[in-house]
């Protein structure tokens, strides 16, 4: 396996990681201030997997045409 995918097998399982810690915090001990900045933190992440789903996506069809 080369170093770039190693790096990414590596960033994926930190992703997962950073969101199992951030799903068991216990949410309610947040002020409301707290809690819509952890929201705001959380749509912009949100934003960010839907651009990196549809880049990925756009590739995959791409490389699926010109194999075709």
């Amino acid at each position: 396996m080369s170093s770039s995918r190693e790096s990414l097998i590596e960033a994926l399982e930190n992703i997962e990681a950073g969101y199992r810690g951030v799903a068991v915090f216990p949410v309610q001990t947040l002020s409301r201030t707290e809690g819509q900045a952890l929201l705001t933190r959380l749509d912009k992440l949100d934003q960010q997997l839907v651009a990196l789903h549809k880049r990925l996506r756009g590739q995959l069809i791409a490389a699926r045409r010109v194999s075709a």
